[in-house]
């Protein structure tokens, strides 16, 4: 599974898609399109319910309904986007339906839908206030209870939306096709969300846990998770699979990063246990590292022009600092923090480093040129002392 090949700039990816050219058959080694058709008819099985906005929410709120299955994204509608559908139900505008799969009889988990049932579940407890409604102006700044009873009663009982279910008996892994298929269209999933629903199991979980903790977290600058882009759009998660991927390979990177990450995910996703504890205590490590040698300006840029620290993470840094402190004690970068950190500034400072860490960051020299250099350093000042 290839995806487009991604360059961070400072805390987000743009991505570039890559043309592949596509497996031809030969006629007669071509499956038959009517079998292949049967096939696919046997291993999906639905069934559509419409419920009610009240009901869906009990569901929700009884753990019925599951709505971050590992697979699933991030919470990513705002406040504004959620309002906009509550209007929609006022107005009686058809909504898309949601997709569930049936994990166990009367338990289901969200393939498509998720943002929408969040939306409608957080306003039916009153979590947000209505915004930027134009049909219904009148209501905007007012919660679910501030409603007139009338509109109350016609979003928990008269509104509605379909639910079309993937129901138990269908093959195991049919989920994950629909899924990345309903996901082609509207806010497109980014390399590493779909990732994430390619390919469960044990090392991909280690990779959400690490990703969340407050330790990482803290290391990323992010603070409310709700207004955090590196965190809504799984950037701390890729962080982690970035780490993964090359913390043993950087110094023979030939390019493709993207493609080595899905490569790495492919080949590893099956992983057994032990190894999977034993990578997360090595990620665990060097992010520990990285935080004694740098404090709190880890994985940012130091800006000569302003004389000061930017605050959004730098993925070149990132990689640049803890490939390298990882190399080192963890002890031995603590104590030499305040001369490490002014080495730093100082490598910023020049144009040959500033070149590695800005132009074409993903290019395998400047991948290899950044890490090195940053190396380099750390052991001359641990030398030194």
């Amino acid at each position: 599974m290839t995806q487009p090949e991604d360059e961070f700039d400072d805390w987000h990816t743009d991505s570039r898609d890559v043309e592949e050219p596509e497996a031809v058959l030969d006629e007669e080694d071509a499956p038959s399109s009517v079998s292949f058709w049967e096939q696919k008819q046997r291993s999906l099985l639905t069934s559509a319910v419409d419920y009610n906005l009240s009901s869906i929410s009990s569901l929700i709120k009884a753990k019925q309904i599951d709505l971050s299955p590992k697979y699933q994204r991030r919470n990513r509608w705002d406040v504004k986007r959620k309002s906009a559908l509550i209007e929609s139900f006022l107005m009686n505008v058809p909504v898309p339906p949601i997709f569930l799969n049936e994990d166990e009889y009367g338990k289901y988990s969200v393939i498509d839908g998720k943002q929408r049932l969040t939306a409608i579940h957080e306003f039916l407890l009153g979590r947000y206030a209505l915004t930027g409604l134009d049909v219904f102006g009148e209501l905007n700044h007012k919660t679910f209870d501030d409603l007139p009873s009338t509109l109350q009663t016609v979003l928990e009982t008269r509104a509605n939306i379909r639910a079309l279910i993937i129901l138990r008996q269908s093959d195991s892994d049919i989920k994950f096709e629909v899924f990345n298929r309903l996901n082609t269209g509207g806010m497109r999933l980014n390399p590493q969300e779909i990732r994430n629903s390619a390919w469960p199991g044990d090392l991909n979980n280690m990779i959400l846990q690490e990703s969340t903790t407050s330790e990482f977290h803290s290391a990323l600058g992010i603070i409310d998770r709700n207004n955090s882009a590196i965190y809504q759009e799984m950037r701390d998660a890729e962080f982690v699979l970035r780490y993964l991927t090359f913390h043993d390979v950087w110094s023979t990177f030939s390019g493709g990063m993207g493609r080595r990450m899905d490569q790495y995910m492919e080949s590893n996703h099956s992983m057994h246990k032990d190894e999977v504890d034993e990578l997360r205590e090595k990620f665990r490590s060097a992010v520990r590292k990285a935080t004694a040698a740098f404090g709190e300006f880890a994985f940012r840029r130091w800006q000569p022009d302003k004389r000061s620290w930017r605050q959004q993470v730098l993925a070149a840094a990132f990689d640049a600092e803890i490939f390298s402190a990882d190399a080192y004690e963890e002890d031995a970068l603590r104590a030499h923090q305040a001369i490490l950190i002014e080495r730093l500034k100082a490598l910023f400072e020049e144009a040959k480093f500033r070149k590695a860490v800005d132009a074409g960051t993903n290019t395998p020299s400047f991948f290899r040129e950044r890490i090195s250099t940053i190396h380099d350093m750390i052991g001359e000042v641990l030398k030194e002392k």
